[in-house]
């Protein structure tokens, strides 16, 4: 009796072991196909003279303007409000 309990519980391991790596794998492909969205943004080209703050002001319409110069800065990886002309500025 102790060998026809060894087999039933082998193939109950290799069965559990192959629905778990399905379902990780599958886990795995949704979570790529899902980080391969693609967002358009907006985007500005910083005059001399532009600021920020100026820049959020002009785009932000009724979000806060503070929320909206973090989203900024968070969208085109500033640390600072510091930007130049010529640079390309993408919106929120």
């Amino acid at each position: 009796m102790k060998r026809k309990y060894r087999l039933i519980n082998r193939k109950r391991f290799f069965i559990f072991l192959f629905l778990l790596t399905t379902t990780i794998l599958l886990i795995s492909a949704v979570g790529a196909a899902a980080g391969n969205v693609e967002i358009k943004h907006d985007t500005v080209t910083v005059m001399p003279g532009d600021t920020l703050w100026g820049i959020a002001q002009q785009h932000a319409g009724n979000i806060d303007i503070r929320k909206y110069v973090y989203e900024m800065k968070k969208v085109n990886q500033l640390e600072n409000a510091i930007i130049y002309a010529g640079q390309k500025l993408y919106l929120p």
